[in-house]
């Protein structure tokens, strides 16, 4: 016969409870969770080819309207024809998602941006954590809950009528709940000269709300920065609340989850590289000048939170090892050291609307692998309504 001293056997009794709780509490993935009370539904639009002939369509310089749903629910997954031709289309269809009536859309971006598909629909085919590219399709997967409506609309502002078949899958819910924020996602392009004095604002939200991601399309034509030297540098400085540096990333290319620089291609659940693309300097193609970069980064495992502002900067005037560099003050003096970024930010907040997104230029400016130094204003046929 086994004997136990009494203070082990209390030990191995109280594991013993302890693990039995901590089984008991564990949650059980929402997958697996049986929901009555929870109504499955599909959204269709612009296949009008088949069963559904009155399906809208994506027409030239028109809106198409994916789905108009009646809350409370929530958007588990967008589904999106690419379409040719890629240069044109990738940018000229515009992505709009609006709220409960809200008097502005919450997603206002370019398609192929939105989808991470950067620098014009040149990125790979990738799998992540929320969005894809698949074979000659997008999907995203943000959840994205609505409390009384959800407009979903694909504007095409190109001369082109577009072959496309959208869906929305969502559900809908017995009642809105009082924590969830609604899903926001905008579009911002700027091209600057990168210099050792620059620092720059790359995204400014008031509210309350929580960051989760982003996606950077980088272009440069500045010989100086093949490889993304000095691009891949500057700290990211995220002031939250009046607080500066609340959260300070020494490198971009680290922010984004990499390090030593941007090298190749990777896609992963929450960090990627879909366009990591050289210039060729003998090159005689309209794309051989040009470094190309699309780049993601989520941050579901720890959303970057706010209650009332976030201010998103990289800042390259803390570098030291590349002050020591003549070459790069040379080349800015020679009116060098141009780069164009294209970026979306992905985030929920508290509030339907209320966020003012960047105008588009005309879609030919859009298309273009660097705007120019002056982009051109707003075409009046491309302003929100």
């Amino acid at each position: 016969m086994v004997h136990c001293r009494p203070h082990r056997l209390f030990a191995f009794c109280g594991l013993v409870l302890l693990c039995g709780d901590v089984a008991r509490g564990q949650e059980v993935p929402e997958i697996a969770v049986i929901r009555p009370d929870v109504e499955s539904r599909l959204s269709n639009a612009g296949w009008k080819y088949d069963r559904y002939q009155d399906l809208p369509s994506l027409d030239a310089r028109s809106r198409m309207t994916v789905a108009d749903l009646e809350g409370p629910g929530v958007i588990r997954t967008l589904h999106v024809t690419r379409h040719a031709p890629e240069e044109l289309t990738s940018r000229g269809v515009v992505l709009e998602i609006w709220f409960d009536d809200a008097a502005e859309p919450a997603v206002h971006c370019p398609l192929a941006d939105f989808f991470g598909d950067g620098c014009n629909g040149a990125g790979m085919d990738f799998t992540s954590q929320f969005i894809e590219c698949a074979p000659w399709n997008y999907n995203a997967y943000f959840p994205m809950p609505f409390k009384s409506r959800a407009r979903v609309v694909l504007r095409n502002d190109t001369d082109l009528d577009i072959a496309n078949y959208t869906y929305v899958e969502w559900d809908r819910v017995p009642a809105w709940r009082d924590e969830w924020g609604y899903f926001h996602a905008t579009y911002a392009r700027k091209r600057f000269q990168l210099t050792k004095a620059t620092k720059e604002t790359m995204f400014e939200v008031r509210g309350t709300g929580q960051v989760i991601g982003r996606q950077f399309s980088i272009v440069t034509d500045e010989p100086l920065f093949g490889g993304y030297q000095f691009v891949m540098e500057g700290n990211n400085e995220i002031d939250i609340d009046g607080g500066e540096r609340a959260l300070d990333y020494l490198g971009t290319e680290c922010s984004f989850g990499f390090c030593w620089g941007f090298q190749n291609t990777f896609a992963g659940l929450r960090s990627g590289m879909t366009l990591v693309e050289n210039a060729k300097p003998d090159g005689q193609g309209p794309l051989d000048k040009f470094n190309r970069l699309s780049v993601y980064r989520f941050h579901d495992t720890m959303p970057i939170r706010f209650n009332q502002s976030l201010t998103w900067h990289i800042n390259w005037r803390e570098e030291r090892y590349f002050t020591s560099r003549p070459d790069w003050d040379e080349a800015a003096r020679n009116e060098g050291c141009w780069v164009d970024y294209a970026m979306v930010h992905y985030w929920y907040q508290s509030t339907p609307g209320g966020f003012a997104h960047a105008p588009l230029p005309p879609p030919a400016d859009r298309a273009q692998p660097m705007l120019p130094r002056v982009a051109s204003p707003a075409s009046a046929d491309d302003q929100d309504e």
